[in-house]
């Protein structure tokens, strides 16, 4: 008997979308859901300022409710991202009113995990970074939000080199001292940095440790499209991790 993991198909894959990959920068395609068959969404910042008034907040809500949309999990604003920044927190804190637009969309949408590009620097994190990490997380948790997600992420072949959050060890030493904080496993990022053998042996690891993830996005490789266009073996990866105890979301996040 072949089970749903065994195909490709992204409907049998995923059970939510991302609308902001691919799209300019405020310009999310809600649509997507929909063509899969889902309602479940993810988004990255959905404005091109980090500080969108109450009013275009709640605008986006009323589309979502509209569209019968659940918003699961959503990006902090990561700065210049079209110019190469992933994230400012190697410079500056997020300012309050960005924080407080965040916290008015999340609780407006009940979404409740927020990806954290933490900016670029160097492959270490130097204290005062760490500082500006633990205080979104601490704005997070204070206001019951949620999680704050930190991704192991550099495009395979590609990517900041300087990006210090790029492999499971990268994002575990900062998730085991900062609270609130939760792993995003990205498998085609993942594919990149960590191979094969590195995702395999991470399974064995949170099979063995419970040490689950907190949500999970997936893509193919070459290209970073589709799931069953490439040569990336995601139903074996999700079949382990699902085995190991995951229940949460599995995002759609490729190219469209």
């Amino acid at each position: 008997m072949t089970s749903d993991w065994d195909r490709p198909d992204p409907d049998r894959l995923c059970t939510a979308v991302n609308c902001s990959i691919g799209r300019p920068a405020g310009d999310p395609d809600l649509g997507r859901a929909r063509q899969l068959g889902l309602d479940r969404i993810e988004l990255w910042w959905p404005w091109t300022t980090p500080e969108p008034t109450d009013d275009q907040v709640d605008d986006l809500v009323g589309e979502l409710k509209r569209r019968g949309l659940t918003l699961v999990a959503l990006n902090f604003w990561g700065g210049d991202t079209a110019g190469g920044e992933r994230g400012v927190l190697d410079v500056e804190d997020l300012s309050p009113r960005h924080l407080d637009a965040h916290a008015r969309l999340a609780g407006k949408t009940g979404a409740d995990k927020f990806n954290l590009l933490v900016g670029r620097g160097g492959r270490t994190i130097p204290p005062a970074q760490r500082d500006r990490i633990a205080r979104v997380a601490d704005s997070v948790t204070g206001r019951g939000l949620g999680t704050v997600l930190l991704e192991p992420s550099r495009s395979p072949g590609e990517g900041p080199a300087d990006y210090p959050l790029q492999t499971f060890d990268d994002a575990y030493d900062v998730l085991f001292s900062t609270a609130g904080t939760g792993l995003l496993v990205d498998f085609w990022h993942l594919a990149g940095t960590e191979g094969t053998a590195g995702i395999r042996t991470w399974l064995e690891r949170i099979t063995a440790s419970r040490q689950l993830p907190s949500h999970v996005q997936i893509a193919d490789d070459p290209g970073r499209g589709a799931p069953g266009t490439g040569r990336l073996p995601l139903g074996d990866w999700l079949a382990g991790l699902h085995a190991a105890g995951y229940t949460g979301d599995v995002a759609g996040e490729w190219v469209w």
